[in-house]
């Protein structure tokens, strides 16, 4: 019998400046680049764990700068996500531990994007 609920996010999408740029700043995070970029293109997707698509749509009047981003994300190992998303340059919060929440962070995407990361707290087969 298979336990994993019946239902996932398919895709999120993120209003973009510029889909290279988009692209390659959240390719490094381990996200799956599904096809190339080209210069005619209005939207681009990434693939993340589970098959959801992170969704670029071209926008360049779109105002992102500051605005929290419409989902979050979860890894395994919040610390070491911290360290290398730090490593590559990327503007992290510190890590925040907390005893009610989830143990997070948050960055800023090239759009201005605010995204937060939360460490695991799947339950169960996924």
């Amino acid at each position: 019998m298979d336990e994993r609920p019946s239902l996932w996010v398919g895709h999120v999408v993120l209003a973009s400046h510029d889909l290279a740029r988009s692209v390659d700043f959240y390719r490094p995070f381990g996200l799956r680049q599904l096809r190339d970029v080209r210069p005619d293109d209005f939207l681009i997707e990434l693939e993340m764990r589970g098959g959801t698509h992170l969704v670029f749509v071209l926008d360049a009047e779109a105002r992102t700068d500051g605005r929290t981003a419409p989902f979050d994300l979860m890894v395994d190992d919040l610390g070491q996500t911290h360290a290398a998303m730090s490593a590559l340059g990327v503007d992290v919060s510190p890590l925040v531990h907390s005893e009610h929440d989830h143990d997070h962070f948050t960055f800023r995407d090239p759009d201005g994007y605010v995204v937060t990361v939360n460490d695991s707290h799947v339950e169960g087969a996924v």
